[in-house]
């Protein structure tokens, strides 16, 4: 089967994070959307996303919102769909078969097929963590396949649950509480000595937990990324820095991005009340729902020493955020300041600065990655317009 995951009217509710992938590429659990897919039906995976992202139209035997959450109900009656049938739920297109594209007209005529429960559907950018606890327990059972090797026995485990290791993984003196969940980790991973935590959590590939660190449950460390200090509830994309003291919860850190020494993040208001985050679609503050909400961060963007970061701030990529207090609590694709105020962050640095922090990790920004730079600073000059 040839799946194609498309975005969705409602892609621009996921900004900065989509500003620089398709939603099909958002990380969460253990696994990108493309690949929990593709392992759901067994297919092989296309993305429609927008064109400043996309070279070819692709073509695909079945279509599936990419931010819909797979579950084996689902699963089973999209692999039972025929050609002119299409799954919808909550009045949101979730799958067709038949059309050549998610905006071709003739799927308004679809035949509908019901299904017995309503999916789970990513929609703003803090859905990502309020669901990836139970995502990462969901994947455990993928991971409990193949990560099979043993902790070093200086290492300390509680707690009945699995930690799942994976291949020349380098852990030592650490503390693993699995009690409310498992723990993974994948192939290349370190964790460094003194380091506590507590599942459920996943590791990546590749990835480094400093001496020291404390690292609550419902987090996810994409590929390469490097923590210390205290987490909750977190998800890195991959690539990005948090090497030191400071904490960082109920958050989204985008890719090649670098918190600075001691950089603290609230995520709750001194009146305990419901958290507001800027929306993109609505070019507005809105409601989160949700008591807890930290930093979302766009890709590229950086903070320095000792940054202090509002409740449910928003930054978008490319952002250099430094000074004493609190910047405002959006922040558009490049810019540079802080309390104090914002200015253009310069694409020419961005761009330099970018290909140096790749380089550290031996990849090359290809012309590609600066092609989508050019856009996003483009189509944000009226957000840096308006804010700055």
């Amino acid at each position: 089967m040839q799946l194609c995951l498309f975005d969705g009217p409602n892609r621009a509710d996921l900004l900065p994070l989509v500003f620089t992938r398709p939603v099909a590429d958002l990380f969460l659990g253990g696994m990108t959307l493309s690949k929990r897919w593709s392992l759901a039906l067994d297919a092989s995976v296309v993305a429609e996303t927008e064109s400043y992202l996309q070279t070819n139209t692709p073509s695909f035997d079945v279509a599936v919102l990419a931010g819909c959450l797979p579950n084996p109900t689902l699963a089973q009656a999209i692999k039972e769909l025929k050609d002119g049938q299409k799954i919808v739920a909550a009045g949101q297109l979730i799958a067709f078969k038949g059309a050549s594209s998610s905006t071709a007209a003739e799927i308004n005529d679809f035949t509908l097929v019901p299904i017995e429960e309503t999916p789970i559907v990513l929609r703003f950018p803090w859905d990502l963590f309020t669901h990836n606890g139970q995502a990462i327990i969901n994947d455990a059972a993928y991971f409990a396949k193949t990560h099979t090797h043993k902790l070093d026995v200086s290492n300390t485990q509680i707690g009945a649950q699995s930690v799942m290791v994976g291949k020349q993984v380098h852990a030592t003196a650490a503390v693993f509480n699995t009690t409310d969940g498992p723990i993974i980790l994948d192939d290349g991973a370190t964790v460094m000595e003194g380091a506590l935590l507590r599942g459920p959590l996943y590791i990546g590939k590749n990835a480094v937990i400093k001496m020291g660190a404390k690292l609550y449950g419902g987090t996810s460390l994409g590929p390469a990324t490097k923590v210390g200090g205290e987490l909750n509830n977190v998800v890195f994309l991959g690539n990005s820095n948090k090497g030191h003291d400071g904490f960082l919860g109920n958050a989204v850190i985008g890719e090649w991005c670098n918190l600075g020494a001691a950089t603290d993040a609230s995520n709750l208001k001194n009146d305990y009340g419901i958290t507001r985050a800027w929306n993109y679609t609505q070019q507005k503050f809105i409601t989160t729902g949700l008591q807890f909400c930290g930093l979302i961060m766009g890709d590229y963007s950086m903070t320095a020493i000792q940054t202090a970061i509002n409740t449910a701030t928003v930054v978008g990529v490319g952002c250099n955020i430094f000074s004493v207090g609190f910047p405002r609590a959006f922040i558009p694709s490049f810019s540079r300041g802080g309390a104090q105020g914002m200015s253009l962050n310069r694409l020419d640095k961005v761009i330099e600065t970018a290909a140096l922090v790749m380089q550290r990790r031996n990849q090359i920004l290809l012309d590609k990655q600066k092609a989508v730079l050019h856009h996003i600073f483009d189509a944000t000059t009226a957000h840096r317009n308006a804010h700055n």
